[in-house]
């Protein structure tokens, strides 16, 4: 007998789970859910920029008790989540948030994340995936004509800004080192590598140079003038 899994009486296999709704539940959830961002996304700007309050009360207000021996109903623990994050966030879509750069969020993005969450596709290899992967590549492609580069390259959608910089380094290193340093490490290559960047660039810079294993020493910082422009005929090492 298959276990967490029921056999209909129409003698097809269905697979049973604890966090299965019901088909009812889950619509009249969603409706409100829906309802109550759509109500968030009209009233930011009516709202604090960020809360006033502190972690200790943020905990508290959260429960800083053990884990629970048993779950919770569905519909409070969806209430209790959305009025905790809707009341104790910083909301970078705020008309008076002038902070970091993280972009605010697009209602069209709301659904379309929901949609992905639905589908929860793997996008590790093509066939995991078929339409997510090609849905993708084309977004890729457009990407690629909208700021003029050749409609054949490639690429992949990543996190954010820190990792897709952190990728495009280790595809130059695999480019430019030795063969030997993707089995034995950077150091054992007969070409020392090097990173030009302005002394201008953001953090991302020391943590890609950390992870691929390239090093702190090997970076080259370039000057600039009063109009940020780097010189590219001086360095903090010549």
């Amino acid at each position: 007998m298959m276990n967490n899994e029921q056999i209909s009486l129409q003698g097809r296999t269905t697979r049973s789970a604890p966090l299965d709704f019901d088909p009812e539940v889950f619509r009249a959830l969603g409706h409100d859910l829906i309802d109550q961002i759509t109500h968030l996304l009209a009233s930011i700007a009516d709202r604090p920029v960020a809360p006033d309050t502190t972690p200790s009360a943020l905990r508290k207000a959260l429960g800083d008790g053990s884990l629970p021996d048993t779950g919770t109903d569905p519909a409070v623990l969806m209430q209790n989540a959305t009025e905790l994050l809707f009341e104790n966030s910083t909301f970078n879509g705020h008309p008076r948030y002038w902070g970091y750069i993280t972009s605010s969020a697009a209602p069209i993005g709301v659904l379309a994340e929901l949609l992905t969450a639905a589908v929860n596709p793997n996008v590790g290899a093509w066939v995991l995936s078929p339409m997510a992967s090609e849905i993708e590549a084309q977004t890729v492609r457009w990407m690629a004509e909208l700021i003029g580069y050749p409609e054949g390259c490639g690429g992949l959608l990543v996190s954010g800004g820190n990792m897709a910089n952190i990728v495009a380094v280790a595809a130059a290193r695999k480019a430019k080192a030795s063969p030997e340093v993707g089995a034995a490490g950077v150091q054992s290559g007969t070409r020392r590598l090097r990173i030009y960047a302005s002394t201008e660039t953001h953090t991302w810079l020391q943590k890609t140079v950390d992870l691929p294993g390239l090093g702190a020493d090997d970076v080259r910082w370039l000057p600039t003038d009063d109009h940020l422009r780097i010189d590219t005929t001086k360095s903090d090492r010549q």
